[in-house]
């Protein structure tokens, strides 16, 4: 993208009057068009002082949450480890990632989780969508498929919008009350994917190497999880067999 093409987000809601940023939770998102392919869609919500971030298709069984008391969390839900403790190697927490954020005067806002989508991850066509409620927001993808969506879900100590820098590609969603003082603010990205697309290569050759050919199905989605910096990402990834 040029330095003098417009910096713009473009959001899709239903219906059209719908104002933005959001300040209703529930919020259900997902990066694409309503009449293109997009990703999964994740649901946000408040729960008292709780945020929570989950996706509501193919990876029902993983969960964020940011909880008051200090203590963020990324991984599997309890009730899916209970009833498919063989996910589990013996001894391993079914939580991935778990910190306490420091917020201070200076840092005032917090990321607790990206979503990343790259071109290839837009997969989830409109024939696919039909069970999907209409207020679903649509973030569209770069014009430039060479850069990726990142949608942030970030715990902000104020209830005003965060400022979004000139030179960044991006808009606030939504900025969901929580509690009488913070709230939890979306906003989403369009940024140079970096070695991202190597990692996920790198990934899915390192989980085919440690199965049978046989366990591996002819076509799928793969999921990947990481940290930028100190943030833990997730995208999906379809994939086939070749013939």
């Amino acid at each position: 993208m040029s330095d003098n093409e417009p910096k713009t987000i473009h959001l899709w809601v239903d219906p059209p009057e719908t104002p933005l940023p959001q300040i209703q939770s529930p919020l259900r998102v997902a990066v694409g068009t309503p009449t293109g392919p997009s990703t999964n869609s994740w649901r946000v919500w408040v729960q008292g002082q709780d945020v929570y971030v989950k996706c509501r298709d193919n990876l029902r069984e993983w969960k964020v949450s940011l909880h008051a008391s200090g203590t963020w969390r990324v991984g599997f839900t309890e009730e899916f480890i209970r009833t498919r403790p063989d996910f589990l190697r013996e001894g391993q927490d079914r939580v991935w990632k778990k910190w306490r954020p420091s917020f201070t005067e200076e840092k005032q806002a917090i990321i607790g989780f990206q979503l990343v989508a790259l071109t290839p991850t837009l997969c989830v066509g409109p024939k696919d969508r039909r069970s999907w409620p209409t207020s679903v927001v649509f973030i569209e993808p770069s014009a430039n498929r060479d850069r990726m969506t990142v949608l942030s879900v970030a715990v902000v100590q104020s209830r005003n919008r965060l400022r979004i820098n000139e030179d960044t590609h991006g808009a606030v969603v939504a900025v969901l009350p929580l509690g009488e003082e913070r709230s939890v603010q979306l906003v989403a990205t369009h940024e140079e994917p970096g070695n991202v697309q190597e990692l996920i290569e790198e990934a899915f050759g390192r989980a085919a190497s440690q199965l049978e050919g046989s366990d591996i199905p002819d076509e799928g989605l793969f999921f990947v999880h990481g940290n930028r910096g100190d943030i833990p990402w997730v995208t999906t990834v379809p994939f086939r067999r070749n013939t």
